[in-house]
C-alpha cells in the first residue's frame, strides 16, 4: 500500500477551489499534473517515494461515502536536473479549507485591529469626553489604539499656541484614567514630548 503524508496547507489558490481569491496562480492538482510519474513527500516529511504513477496515487486517494475524493494531489516544486518528475504532496480538502477560513479571518482581524485618534493638547473636556468613549468602546473589542497628539494652531498665525504643562498632565491624566475603565487594557508606550508632538499606545485585552 502506498503510504505519503497528508497535508492540510496548500499552496496559494487562484480561487477555482478554495483559498486566497487575489488572483494567484496556484500549483497544479490532481488531473492538471501533466506528468504521468510524480514523487510523493513521505510521511513525515522525511524524503521522496520512488516514481509512482500519478493514475495510480489519484486512484489511493480517501473518498467519502458517495465516492468523492476527499484529498487532492497538488504539486509542490516542477521536474528538474535533479528529479525528472514532479514532487506532489497529499492534500486533505475539509482540513485545507479550514486553515485557509482561519487565516482569511485572522487577516481580516489583522486589517481592523488598530485604530487611531487625533487628540489636541487644548482639547476641550467635551470633545475629550467623546474620544474617550471612543477609546473604550475600540480597547473593548480588543483592538490597538494609538493616541496621536498636537496642538492647535494660533488663528491667523503659523504658529502652536504654547500648552502648559499643567494643561498636558491633565489630558494624559484622563485617557490613562479612561483607559484604565476597560478590563485588560494596558499602555504600551509614549513616544514624542508632552505638549509637542507625541503619541501613545494602548491595547485592549485579546477576544478568545
Amino acid at each position: 500500500m502506498i503510504q505519503w503524508q497528508t497535508y492540510a496547507n496548500p499552496e496559494p489558490s487562484n480561487g477555482r477551489a478554495f483559498g486566497p481569491k487575489d488572483g494567484r496562480e496556484r500549483h497544479p492538482r490532481d488531473e492538471e499534473i501533466t506528468a504521468y510519474k510524480i514523487y510523493m513527500v513521505r510521511p513525515p516529511n522525511d524524503g521522496l517515494t520512488e516514481p509512482l504513477l500519478l493514475s495510480e496515487v489519484l486512484a489511493a486517494r480517501e473518498r467519502d461515502e458517495k465516492g468523492h475524493p476527499t484529498q487532492f494531489v497538488e504539486e509542490v516544486a516542477p521536474a528538474g536536473e535533479e528529479r525528472p518528475y514532479p514532487v506532489c504532496k497529499m492534500i486533505d480538502k475539509k482540513a485545507a479549507r479550514e486553515a485557509e477560513e482561519a487565516k482569511r479571518k485572522a487577516n481580516n482581524k489583522t486589517k481592523w485591529q488598530t485604530k487611531q485618534l487625533l487628540v489636541s493638547w487644548t482639547v476641550s473636556d467635551n470633545d475629550l469626553g467623546h474620544r474617550m468613549a471612543r477609546l473604550k468602546e475600540w480597547l473593548g473589542k480588543g483592538w490597538r489604539v494609538e493616541v496621536v497628539f498636537g496642538s492647535k494652531r494660533k488663528s491667523g498665525w503659523g504658529k502652536r499656541r504654547v500648552v502648559s504643562s499643567e494643561e498636558a498632565d491633565k489630558v494624559l491624566e484622563k485617557i490613562r484614567n479612561a483607559v484604565g475603565e476597560v478590563e485588560g487594557a494596558q499602555e504600551r508606550q509614549m513616544e514624542g514630548t508632552v505638549g509637542e508632538e507625541a503619541m501613545m499606545s494602548f491595547d485592549g485585552k485579546a477576544k478568545k
